[in-house]
Order: structure tokens, then sequence, then C-alpha cells
């Protein structure tokens, strides 16, 4: 092999996939208990850095943000 395909192969090896980038963090509603993913791209968020808040509950509940 090439020293350029080599450099390739190690470039593809050392790279990280878009799916593993974003880490699946379960969490669970402060309000409604429902299992949801924090790090989604949705409106979910912690209220107060502490309680975690579903998308929903976040979009329900806006008005105390």
């Amino acid at each position: 092999m090439e020293k350029k395909e080599k450099d390739k192969l190690k470039e593809n090896e050392n790279s990280v996939p878009e799916a593993e980038e974003k880490v699946e963090k379960i969490e669970v509603c402060y309000i409604c208990h429902k299992k949801f993913n924090i790090n989604a791209d949705d409106e979910s968020y912690y209220w107060k850095n502490k309680y975690p808040f579903c998308a929903y509950c976040a979009e329900f509940y806006g008005f105390y943000r």
C-alpha cells in the first residue's frame, strides 16, 4: 500500500460516526415521569439545572422558564 492510502485508512479508523457523537442520555421527566432522551434536539431541558423536563412538559409549562 502507498503511504497516502495508509493515511486515509488511519483517518477513517480515528473518525467517529455521527450517530455516536450524540450519546443518548435517558432521563425521567420530573412532572409526567415519562422516559426521554435529554440530548435530543427538542425542547427538553433541566429546570433549575436539576429537574429534567421532557419536550412536552417543557412546552406546556414554558411560561415558568
